[in-house]
């Protein structure tokens, strides 16, 4: 079976500021955030990766080079999958999240992704995120269906890709807490649903 270890990038300035972090904006790091990168590579230092796919956003890209760089073992290049970038936001790109609380897409935005209407803010629909991230999926799943593979990319790519794998319905994953900054979590299977091995880690 597949092992993916899922990490979400961590935490940056617009992050910490309660905004929209979307896949148009791409604030660096906070001091918080690499030192959070540093401690989760520590921890995965001797874990043999197979593969390792990251968003092309910078944040995504600097939390995995900081990963790589506590490895205590030989490990694959990154290899940027353009695929896992994070959902684009429109109009609520670096937007305080609490200025579009009155907004008619709010609701359905945080709760209910099948009713979401992306077009409303020029944004980009959950379902076009999650069918183009859930191709590196597939794809890494026929590479290695004994491998171990590190994803390193974005909160909602994350809570979509890795609620799919695990069976939850479309319009239920956004029911799912959102993983931390600098988390991992670990799912394993050959097809779904997959088995959680460990969820939302922090070090």
């Amino acid at each position: 079976m597949t092992t993916f270890y899922f990490v979400r990038h961590g935490e940056t300035t617009i992050n910490k500021a309660q905004c929209f972090n979307g896949g148009g904006v791409d604030s660096a790091l906070t001091p918080a955030g690499l030192a959070a990168a540093d401690r989760l590579g520590d921890y995965l230092g001797d874990q043999i990766f197979d593969a390792i796919l990251t968003s092309p956003l910078q944040r995504a890209q600097t939390t995995a080079e900081h990963l790589l760089a506590q490895s205590r073992v030989v490990q694959p290049a990154l290899t940027i999958a353009p695929q896992l970038r994070e959902m684009a936001l429109g109009d609520w790109e670096a937007q305080p999240v609490a200025a579009q609380e009155k907004h008619p897409q709010f609701d359905n935005y945080f709760h209910h992704p099948d009713l979401f209407e992306a077009d409303q803010i020029h944004a980009e629909s959950y379902q076009a995120v999650l069918d183009r991230a859930m191709t590196v999926i597939d794809q890494a799943q026929q590479a290695y269906p004994e491998g171990n593979v590190l994803i390193v990319a974005h909160g909602i790519v994350l809570l979509f890709v890795m609620g799919t794998l695990l069976g939850v319905p479309f319009s239920a994953i956004r029911d799912q807490k959102m993983v931390a900054n600098a988390s991992l979590s670990i799912l394993e299977g050959q097809g779904q649903p997959y088995e959680k091995v460990l969820w939302n880690k922090t070090v």
